[in-house]
């Protein structure tokens, strides 16, 4: 098979453009096939790159729906779209559906021929599997067999290791070792000094043959031996998918140099890593499916769709425990500019692994309606689990300073079918904390009810509008922007002038003076009770009302060309 990704590098389809679902380029084209009636979900088996000019494209919603469905249950590798004539572009619900579940949606002028785009695709597809067959036929039978039921890079090594008696290793593209099976009997070694060597002279060699006129380095798996004037004796096969390294499989022995058996070993079992590789990626994207659809559930059905969540739940693994709360990671205000998208996956990824490991607490954490949403359960009391999530908001930004996310949760549920109230909740209370703190933050729904009962039913313009009435017109311009800090200081501590003037470096004779202006401006005394309390709903309401403006300011300079959906409020 050839994925996507390595489709899209072949001569005939230098004109393709993808269009939506990036995230699963890596999906295995089992063949191409021409979307000939509006009802295609009988003759698919799974795999499949469909084409279409959309002659036949449905032009209602409802049967549109159907269709992509029928496509989804199959898991077809992606969809192609010559436009220009029956349609002018892809089909906005095809570019959602793509996005959505990774599937690729890509696009070609009408005129390019899907006949040459068949014939190249098809092509390379016999192509590999006759080189599998010829590997497969060079082998000892016992061998080929043992590869082909591998399911890790880990049985991978223990086979080649075990075979040929030397060193098996599997290192990433930083050269850092993800496999090894060293047999005991092998002599001592200091594997990541050896690595370090092996890398250096195999970067050297591949620079050197592609320096070469009409010499290229095989993309799936071609053994290549590793030059070495002393032992350890290396061959290694690069892992690629497409133009993407990923890492290396090596055999090292010190005691003989490799003979072209191990080299069509080494090949063989870089493609069968390869399609572990593949495999892999494609259990991940059926697991972003799975947790799509029960949030989709939870938080739009949850009455009427239990049977079906019992479902997704026990295939992701969900334990049924006692307590449940659902929330945000929202990215918040940093110093230095960062894609959305690349934060969204780096805080998506790290929630996803601190879940895994953290004992007592299950869940996952996915994109839904813009907002990566934690979904977190547990049968440990609240408390804990209020402890544990602040745990994990120190842990993101401990490890990645360029990320200031903000953490915002629900109320605790005990009813699984009442989680989509927790979700509401945090929902509400999203754009009221997002940006009001530099530092980010935890916030939770029951600490802050009375935010809620108060602006939890406002938008941004109502908001900005509700914070003008309060605030002065001279404090909320750039010149008095001096004056709106100052006021914003005093406010977070509780008016002590003392602190107020330590905290900004200036002389209590400056914070004086400011305080006197801020009072005309204001036609009251900032001792007042009455104008303390409307102080404050006006700060309350910054985050909420400089909302829009903010997200604006975070997708300037953004060169990510994948589609981004911004958390919204409300």
């Amino acid at each position: 098979m050839i994925t996507v990704r390595e489709a899209l590098l072949l001569s005939d389809l230098n004109g393709v453009t993808v269009r939506a679902g990036k995230r699963g380029l890596f999906r295995k084209i089992r063949w191409a096939h021409v979307i000939d009636h509006d009802d295609m979900r009988h003759f698919l088996e799974g795999g499949e790159l469909l084409m279409t000019c959309g002659q036949v494209w449905p032009q209602d919603k409802a049967s549109e729906s159907r269709l992509l469905k029928g496509f989804l249950r199959h898991q077809i590798s992606g969809i192609l779209f010559a436009t220009g004539r029956y349609l002018e572009e892809c089909p906005p619900a095809v570019l959602e559906f793509g996005d959505k579940y990774s599937i690729p949606i890509l696009e070609v002028p009408f005129h390019l021929q899907f006949i040459k785009i068949t014939h190249s695709i098809h092509q390379e597809i016999m192509k590999r599997e006759f080189r599998k067959k010829e590997l497969t036929a060079q082998l000892p039978s016992e061998l080929a067999g043992e590869l082909r039921s591998a399911n890790s890079g880990a049985d991978i090594c223990r086979i080649l290791a075990k075979f040929f008696k030397c060193p098996a290793v599997i290192t990433d593209s930083t050269n850092k070792v993800l496999d090894k099976i060293i047999p005991t009997e092998g002599k001592r070694m200091n594997l990541s000094q050896i690595m370090d060597n092996l890398t250096g002279i195999l970067n050297d060699e591949l620079l050197d043959n592609s320096q070469h006129e009409n010499e290229s380095i095989a993309t799936e798996g071609q053994a290549i031996y590793v030059p070495t004037k002393t032992p350890p004796y290396a061959i290694a096969s690069p892992l690629r998918i497409g133009e993407k390294h990923w890492g290396t499989l090596w055999l090292m022995n010190f005691y003989q140099q490799f003979e072209e058996a191990h080299t069509f070993a080494l090949e063989y079992a870089a493609t069968v890593l390869l399609d572990i590789r593949l495999n892999q990626q494609e259990v991940g994207v059926t697991r972003k499916k799975l947790r799509a659809e029960l949030m989709e559930l939870l938080f739009e059905n949850p009455k009427t769709a239990s049977i079906l969540m019992e479902d997704r739940m026990r295939k992701l693994g969900l334990a049924p425990n006692e307590n449940w709360i659902a929330g945000f990671v929202l990215p918040g205000k940093k110093e230095i500019p960062l894609s959305l998208s690349i934060e969204m996956d780096f805080l998506s990824n790290e929630c996803t692994k601190w879940v895994d490991e953290t004992e007592g607490i299950d869940g996952f954490c996915e994109v839904y309606e813009g907002r990566l949403t934690l979904l977190i359960s547990s049968n440990l009391e609240y408390e804990e689990i209020k402890n544990y999530l602040k745990d994990l908001y120190n842990h993101v930004q401990n490890i990645y300073k360029q990320v200031v996310p903000v953490f915002v949760f629900g109320d605790i549920k005990s009813d699984l079918l009442s989680l989509v109230e927790s979700y509401q909740k945090a929902k509400s209370l999203a754009p009221l904390v997002q940006f009001s703190s530099p530092e980010g933050g935890v916030y939770f729904a029951d600490e802050l009810r009375g935010e809620l009962l108060l602006y939890g039913g406002m938008n941004a313009s109502k908001a900005k509008e509700f914070r003008n009435l309060v605030l002065p017109e001279e404090l909320l311009s750039e010149r008095g922007s001096v004056l709106y800090e100052t006021l914003k200081c005093l406010a977070s501590h509780n008016y002590n002038r003392e602190i107020v003037a330590k905290n900004l470096h200036i002389h209590r004779n400056t914070l004086r003076y400011r305080i006197d202006r801020i009072e005309q401006y204001l036609q009251d005394s900032l001792s007042s009770s009455r104008c303390q309390f409307w102080i404050q709903v006006a700060l309350d309401l910054e985050s909420l009302a400089n909302q829009n403006h903010v997200s604006s300011l975070e997708t300037e300079g953004d060169e990510y060309k994948e589609k981004v959906v911004l958390p919204t409020i409300l």
